[in-house]
């Protein structure tokens, strides 16, 4: 079982889905993973990412992309 999970926010205020990385090990490939989840979609406005159900960071799209 992964370590980190994502939790992806919609634009329109929906549910957040949450997504588990799988396979993923390292921190710092997480935060790429989380990083480039949010820029493959406009769905969404802002990532959580969790290691272990703890906060970790948080990317937020910019708001002129």
């Amino acid at each position: 079982m992964s370590k980190f999970t994502l939790r992806l926010h919609h634009a329109e205020g929906a549910d957040p889905i949450e997504e588990t990385l799988a396979d993923v090990d390292d921190a710092f490939e997480a935060r790429e993973l989380a990083r480039m989840r949010l820029l493959l979609t406009r769905d969404f406005s802002h990532v959580e990412l969790y290691q272990a159900d703890i906060p970790v960071e948080t990317f937020a799209r910019d708001s002129e992309a």
